[in-house]
């Protein structure tokens, strides 16, 4: 009597003869990687994770008596499907990092490339339970992450902060949407990390101002925790401690178990982590900003991208970016020789493009600063600082592959800088994005910049 052959677990879900388990698994692939380009604010910075996955997964012991057992692998650039034999899965390499989905005789391992507490983890099991659902009710044909992303996305932070730090993210976006006397907040706030628990981690002692009657870091405490705000600004953090109160102010840097929540304004913050990890949230999307060590100071990148800016006019140049990096709804700077300044000013100025103005000169006014670049639209300057056009809509073909993950001031600031570029005119543009985080672009290329702040 022939025997029946065992179906494995996505065989069943499938239902599909001609969807192969490569197939499958390759399409995990792709919509994990879709996932990935909503994620993080440049594209370049989306690690080269790996997926592993068995359908005949067994246990220590048979994979010792039985010499190993194979296993799949794909890349998130790769095109074929690898084969490999293990022992057991903790043999995969950055396993104890990794996230691992179990189905009956089916595992799968997302190896995401980070090192040490990571919100991947809540992000990628959001990610799985919903590929799960839509292989499901709808089959694999029409598996599409494509609506779905920022829910899950935001699902799997929200659960990390609220493992890791016990903070509420809604409520912190709830916090930010609150104003004071006509006012959104520009705060800083510090909470340490739990211990497991439930109970937070501190070593922070000293506080520069402490209440005697901490208040609960919660909903129920909304208008009163948005009034303790107004005492925060770059010098004083609000500091939850123990059971989740607010305990005071600090002056103090954070420590490495602690995070840094900074309020930039009206559905903004970053959340720094973990020494050096940052999430910002912006009106309903998130981001991952990596710190590059190939940041770049701006006094050196303005004598890099045009020698014959001198070291006195880069300064001023520093300067006055410096001033426009503090816009809280973020801003664009066009600059460029005098010629090629003019030259662009008369023509978007004529197309009412632009709002020409007398010129003036932003080194020696400075406060104009953040007046000009308070309306939509960017500022034209030479290599001077003299401006003469503000409001400036950035036009042109796109000539450039855009970045979704970024809004369109960064993505019409990098076609215009090509197109420009191809018209002989040399232009560098400055792009203030309204978390804080400051980009230069040049030649099709694009430098994160280090704004130094008093």
């Amino acid at each position: 009597m022939k025997m029946k052959q065992k179906r494995n677990y996505w065989d069943v879900l499938i239902d599909d003869p001609s969807i192969s388990q490569n197939d499958l698994f390759m399409r995990i692939r792709d919509q994990y990687a879709a996932l990935m380009r909503h994620l993080y604010d440049d594209p370049s910075d989306i690690p080269d994770f790996r997926i592993y996955f068995s359908c005949e997964q067994v246990s220590p012991d048979e994979g010792i008596d039985q010499g190993g057992y194979e296993i799949a692998k794909v890349m998130r650039k790769g095109s074929e499907v690898e084969r490999m034999h293990i022992r057991d899965v903790t043999e995969i390499e950055n396993f104890e990092n990794s996230y691992t989905w179990y189905r009956d005789d089916v595992f799968i391992v997302f190896d995401f490339r980070e090192i040490g507490i990571s919100p991947f983890t809540f992000i990628t099991e959001a990610f799985m339970q919903e590929i799960f659902n839509i292989i499901l009710t709808q089959g694999v044909r029409k598996m599409r992450m494509s609506m779905m992303s920022e829910l899950v996305i935001s699902q799997g932070i929200v659960e990390f902060f609220y493992a890791f730090y016990r903070i509420d993210v809604n409520f912190l976006q709830n916090l930010s949407a609150v104003t004071y006397e006509s006012s959104y907040a520009d705060s800083r706030i510090i909470v340490s990390r739990t211990d497991g628990k439930g109970t937070h981690r501190t070593k922070r002692s000293g506080l520069k101002i402490a209440f005697t009657d901490p208040l609960d870091f919660s909903i129920e405490n909304l208008r009163q925790i948005r009034k303790l705000l107004e005492l925060s600004n770059e010098d004083l953090a609000i500091v939850i401690g123990e059971n989740g109160k607010i305990k005071g102010l600090t002056a103090e840097a954070v420590f490495p178990n602690e995070c840094e929540i900074r309020i930039h304004g009206h559905l903004a913050m970053t959340i720094s982590f973990d020494g050096t990890k940052m999430i910002s949230y912006n009106n309903g999307h998130y981001h991952i900003y990596v710190p590059h060590t190939a940041d770049i100071n701006l006094h050196k990148f303005l004598t890099r991208i045009d020698p014959s800016i001198n070291e006195d006019q880069a300064a001023l140049l520093a300067d006055v970016i410096a001033k426009a990096s503090e816009q809280p709804h973020g801003t664009i700077l066009i600059i460029g020789s005098k010629e090629d300044v003019d030259s662009e000013t008369e023509r978007i100025c004529s197309a009412k493009h632009a709002i020409g103005i007398h010129t003036v000169d932003l080194s020696k006014d400075p406060l104009l600063v953040p007046s000009i670049t308070s309306i939509d639209g960017a500022i034209l300057m030479d290599t001077d600082c003299h401006c003469s056009c503000i409001g400036a809509i950035l036009d042109g073909d796109f000539v450039t592959r855009g970045n979704m993950a970024r809004g369109s001031r960064y993505n019409s600031t990098c076609n215009y800088i090509k197109r420009r570029k191809d018209f002989g005119q040399n232009f560098t543009g400055i792009v203030i994005s309204e978390d804080g985080t400051v980009d230069a672009v040049n030649d099709e290329k694009v430098y994160r910049i280090n704004i130094p702040h008093d």
